[in-house]
């Protein structure tokens, strides 16, 4: 939907990506366990189901605490490259949905929107899940396919950001799961 002549918005539908998020449980899954028991075999990714098992209250405890540390990972590294830092980030709950959400009211540089973006994608679910390959922890190895599966919302709107030059210039949208490009 065009704003005006030189800016697009590009909204996706809360539902739609809630769904798309669903659908890409089993790849991201298929991910991290195919490498994870090619080097490490299956004991030890039992062992990590067994481990999530016994410590399903300290999950339901960390899981508010993940949302902030993704949601913060949004907003450290937008207000790094905003201009007013800080000051121009805000924080909520879209309640109707429950999605949480990070919002930067500052146009930014394409790249800049797209390093915002992955981050907590990055940090919070690819990172950990290369770690627990590398160190055979099937309880991590778990609970990355989730928190990659957390930020797959991120990687749809991100897809979309690429179809866009470098030139052109991101807001993220005020009300929706999306931006708005700006030609510059």
């Amino acid at each position: 939907m065009e704003i005006n002549s030189n800016q697009i918005e590009e909204v996706i539908e809360v539902g739609k990506a809630n769904l798309q998020a669903l659908l890409m449980l089993f790849p991201i899954a298929a991910m991290a366990i195919i490498p994870f028991v090619l080097v490490n075999g299956f004991e030890p990714l039992i062992n990590g189901v067994f481990s999530l098992k016994n410590h399903q209250l300290h999950i339901l405890l960390a899981f508010p605490l993940l949302i902030l540390i993704h949601e913060g990972l949004h907003g450290v590294t937008w207000a790094f490259f905003a201009k007013s830092g800080f000051k121009s980030i805000s924080f909520g709950i879209k309640w109707s949905y429950l999605t949480p959400y990070c919002h930067c009211s500052e146009p930014l540089k394409r790249n800049h929107y797209i390093l915002g973006g992955i981050m907590p994608g990055l940090i919070t679910g690819i990172s950990p899940m290369v770690y627990a390959i590398a160190t055979a922890n099937g309880w991590l190895s778990l609970a990355s396919i989730f928190l990659t599966v957390a930020a797959s919302g991120d990687f749809l709107v991100l897809k979309r950001v690429l179809k866009y030059p470098l030139g052109y210039i991101f807001l993220d949208h005020p009300k929706a799961i999306g931006f708005i490009v700006i030609e510059n």
